[in-house]
């Protein structure tokens, strides 16, 4: 597909690294310093113009011959600008809207207002990312697949905990997910039914959201989170605060912002939440307002740094879990650096969502942790070399593990009697595996990796 995007900042940026891969991608940027780096950068082409020009827009509709358009610009309302006026320029065009402010939440084609077909609203997603990882004791990331109705979630395991020195292969796993792999050090190890669990592993886990609930609940839970601590009030934090009131048991949030006026708005909102008026960088509030005893720090501020330095700061002072966002993607290796493990990259929220949402299911890819780890679907047909084949009699290659099969809209985890038929679709994961015995087990339907 031909597909143009809108701006080429961060999340321009990141939208086109994902969608090159697989689609004919044009940039129009009217930043120099910024069309130059995508140029010199990336696969795509580069228009160096205003892209709110009406003009441009149809003069690169046509010249494209564009099927999308992704509107990455700063201004939500210049996006929705955007989406509808190449909406009428071309009907057929599909429009994709980047949107920070839920206020700017408009419904969208399918839902019965012609201009925009689709939002991503990094915001939002990152909400709802943070809340899991904070009520999840131990889980250190989470990613959903909502098309599927699953998650992908990374388990840490303490030295205390009664699974340590179990073989998988005895544990008591819930039916609703699966064990992908478990990350020890460096390591990646796919046999997993006969590793033996060690203190610090991290598992991988795929499932639905009730299976990584009971997951969470089979690996142990030390001590029950209850009370949060969130610095930051803007969008993301609200969201999350608001989540947190929700829940069945009663919790404890206070949070900490230095904007008087959004400090005015979140106690009006949350009458159940602490509301501190105050600058979270200050190593002194964070002491007298015990952030040291809270089960769960979120550091949501608009600034990297401050997010950091809070965050290094709450650790020192024994908080359990410590969760922060980062919105430039060169922090992410600075945030590991430090100790910081559970970290949610502006960028690879972006990347994973146009990856959901624009490249079809047979050529999507989502890069994980290590360089040349993989997760990927493919379907099954008459033609396959998996049709009507038993798992067991699969001679699968080094470092392929097969994690789930949807069948009919239901989930099933793979067994050594578990048939493949017509139009199943199969989750795979793969890491550091020969690409070509892994593209002679699934033939024609193994995306491009």
């Amino acid at each position: 597909m031909n597909i143009i995007i809108i701006g080429a900042g961060n999340v321009g940026f990141t939208s086109a690294e994902t969608l090159s891969t697989v689609h004919n991608v044009m940039i129009i940027e009217k930043d120099a310093l910024r069309a130059d780096t995508v140029k010199n950068m990336l696969n795509v082409s580069v228009l160096r113009e205003d892209g709110t020009n009406p003009k441009i827009l149809e003069l690169a509709i046509e010249k494209h011959d564009a099927d999308i358009i992704v509107s990455t610009l700063p201004s939500d309302g210049l996006n929705l600008f955007v989406c509808i006026i190449c909406k009428k320029y071309k009907p057929a065009l599909r429009t994709v809207a980047t949107i920070k402010n839920p206020d700017y939440m408009i419904k969208t084609t399918s839902e019965g207002d012609v201009g925009v077909d689709m939002i991503i609203s990094p915001e939002t997603i990152s909400s709802n990312k943070i809340f899991k990882l904070a009520t999840l004791e131990n889980v250190v990331d989470y990613e959903t697949i909502k098309s599927l109705g699953l998650a992908i979630a990374t388990f840490r395991v303490s030295g205390s905990q009664s699974i340590v020195g179990n073989i998988v292969l005895n544990l008591d796993i819930p039916a609703e997910c699966n064990i992908v792999c478990i990350y020890r050090g460096d390591d990646v190890i796919i046999d997993v039914e006969t590793a033996e669990i060690r203190p610090e592993d991290r598992i991988s886990v795929i499932g639905s959201e009730r299976g990584m609930e009971a997951f969470n609940a089979m690996i142990g839970v030390e001590e029950e989170a209850l009370e949060f601590v969130i610095l930051g009030a803007g969008v993301v934090g609200m969201n999350v605060a608001k989540a947190l009131s929700k829940m069945d048991k009663k919790v404890y949030v206070k949070i900490i912002e230095e904007d008087t006026d959004l400090c005015r708005d979140a106690a009006r909102t949350l009458t159940d939440a602490i509301v501190v008026n105050s600058d979270s960088l200050d190593p002194h509030i964070l002491m007298t307002e015990n952030v040291g005893r809270a089960d769960v720090l979120i550091s949501v501020t608009d600034a990297d740094e401050k997010n950091l330095l809070a965050c290094m700061a709450s650790l020192k002072f024994g908080t359990r879990k410590v969760i922060s966002r980062y919105l430039t993607r060169e922090y992410k290796d600075i945030f590991r650096f430090t100790g910081i493990e559970t970290i949610i990259g502006y960028h690879l929220i972006i990347a994973n969502e146009i990856t959901k949402g624009l490249i079809s299911d047979e050529d999507s890819i989502l890069k994980m942790k290590h360089e040349g780890e993989y997760f990927f679907s493919v379907k099954i047909d008459e033609k396959s070399p998996l049709f009507n084949h038993f798992f067991g009699d699969l001679d699968i290659p080094d470092g392929v593990r097969f994690t789930a099969v949807l069948r009919n809209g239901r989930i099933l985890y793979p067994k050594y009697d578990t048939n493949f038929k017509e139009n199943d679709k199969v989750l795979i994961y793969a890491y550091m595996s020969k690409m070509s015995a892994v593209k002679k087990l699934l033939g024609k339907n193994m995306p491009g990796l």
